[in-house]
């Protein structure tokens, strides 16, 4: 079994609208924008624990609680000519829609991807460094339970 990398795979769209997440067609996919100059994204997820301990054993037991997303964090490069696919594409805090996530690179039907739903936060540029591209992060909330298995469909 070959691992997968994620350079030059995994590709990041923004969609604005959805209407099943865990079946979005090509066409909805289309109609966002895939986000160009991604150098960096985390997709935190954690679980809560459930203490089910009894005061009569010395063995702490839990079973898994609920669980949560996010804040989903990418980091773009500033494109100093058009940011009308990057900076300017994120301006509006509070912005609702959809991040696409496919994993083999540009998805078509039948593809598996992960679909959330989200907040837009606050652009936030990096701190300056000599010699690197000018680049900023943007946190996206994850408003509702995100499918991580959802297959495209046409």
């Amino acid at each position: 079994m070959t691992a997968l990398a994620h350079d030059d795979l995994v590709k990041w769209y923004w969609v604005p609208t959805i209407g099943d997440i865990s079946a979005p067609t090509v066409a909805e996919q289309t109609a966002g924008t895939l986000i160009p100059g991604i150098t960096n994204y985390s997709t935190p997820n954690s679980e809560s624990e459930v203490d089910t301990s009894d005061i009569d054993s010395l063995y702490d037991t839990s079973v898994v609680g609920t669980t949560k997303s996010g804040p989903i964090e990418i980091t773009m490069k500033r494109d100093d000519t058009d940011e009308t696919d990057t900076w300017d594409l994120f301006s509006t805090v509070r912005q609702a829609g959809y991040l696409m996530k496919a994993i083999n690179g540009v998805p078509v039907a039948s593809d598996k991807v992960e679909v959330y739903p989200v907040q837009v936060g606050t652009r936030r540029p990096e701190s300056y460094s000599r010699n690197t591209a000018q680049k900023f992060m943007v946190n996206f909330y994850v408003t509702s339970e995100p499918d991580l298995d959802a297959t495209l469909t046409a």
